[in-house]
């Protein structure tokens, strides 16, 4: 009889440290969901928004609980974050091919463990153009989607708090295109800003091709010298003959001419995104992950801008460039 008691007594014991582990771990996988963490999205700027031109989303996670959340940050964005497009009508937007072709290439997923503790935000910029097919002007309802353990793992995602009317007009003409870029270049001439933003504005131009903006926020004397033929002509010429010289390594940058033996389209990205910020005193460089794509061949490479400010006017001085390995 007493051997019966001590088993049961024993089974009752082992039971019970069964079920407070077990208790324990769901208590944890719960604690782990952070519903405290949320998505917010916002239009970069606000603008007018013409089909087949860039319509930049601001992507915010915010973490408002006490416990420290953690999750995947893909390299690409598109393992990460995403969006859903809806007409008016409701009718989903599809995505774009370009999109479909990166979420499908066959190669490692590459991503960074986030920490996000309480009240820090993680962002990123998103231009859905490049994302999805807007089939005609009108209006669109866009809501986020976050995948804290990348695209892959589907069922666990998060949608965000709040949604946007997108608002997109018909494609401009040239005429109509010149005349609004020619007001943001006299209204970033009047502005003064901070080293991460100039490199924004310089990458943004470069990627469209719109070299009146890209000049802005370059140091012509101090650029021009990691570009041996460009500067051993600058470095020789007389002084009355620079500004031809400088007008002739900007027809370079524009891809008018062979000045170098590496045309400078190799260096526009297909996409990018700043990394850190640093400044000391009059000094600023700014680090960038930049995407480019040679053909069939993805590459990342990492941008270190050097950035001095100039009266009240940060201009970028030179960039030193790395490989990224996978």
């Amino acid at each position: 009889m007493k051997k019966i008691y001590l088993i049961t007594l024993l089974l009752s014991v082992l039971f019970s440290i069964c079920f407070s582990i077990g208790f324990s771990q769901e208590y944890k996988t719960t604690e782990t969901e952070y519903s405290g963490t949320k998505a917010f999205i916002k239009f970069h700027n606000k603008d007018i928004y013409y089909l087949n031109r860039p319509v930049w989303v601001e992507f915010q996670i915010v973490n408002e609980d006490i416990h420290p959340h953690l999750f995947l940050a893909a390299y690409k964005k598109l393992f990460t974050f995403d969006f859903e497009v809806y007409s008016r009508t409701n009718r989903p937007v599809e995505h774009s091919t370009e999109w479909v072709i990166d979420r499908h290439r066959f190669e490692a997923v590459l991503s960074d463990e986030i920490t996000l503790k309480e009240n820090e935000v993680y962002g990123v910029r998103i231009d859905i153009s490049r994302w999805f097919d807007f089939p005609a002007p009108g209006e669109y309802i866009v809501r986020g989607v976050f995948y804290p353990g990348l695209i892959t793992n589907p069922e666990r995602k998060y949608h965000s708090e709040n949604e946007l009317l997108l608002t997109l007009h018909p494609p401009y003409t040239e005429e109509v295109m010149q005349k609004e870029r020619m007001e943001e270049i006299k209204k970033l001439k009047a502005q003064s800003l901070p080293p991460y933003e100039v490199v924004d504005v310089l990458l943004k131009s470069l990627m469209d091709g719109d070299f009146e903006k890209y000049f802005l926020y370059l140091r012509f004397d101090r650029f021009i010298r990691q570009f041996e033929n460009a500067y051993r002509k600058y470095r020789d010429a007389h002084d009355t003959d620079k500004p031809p010289v400088v007008e002739e390594f900007k027809s370079y940058l524009k891809g008018d001419n062979k000045l170098e033996a590496i045309p400078y389209s190799d260096a526009v990205p297909v996409s990018y995104e700043i990394e850190e910020t640093y400044i000391k005193g009059r000094d600023s460089t700014v680090t960038v992950r930049e995407t480019f794509r040679y053909l069939a061949l993805v590459e990342e490479k990492r941008y270190t801008y050097h950035l001095h400010l100039y009266g009240d006017k940060w201009l970028v001085e030179k960039y030193d460039v790395v490989n990224i390995s996978k």
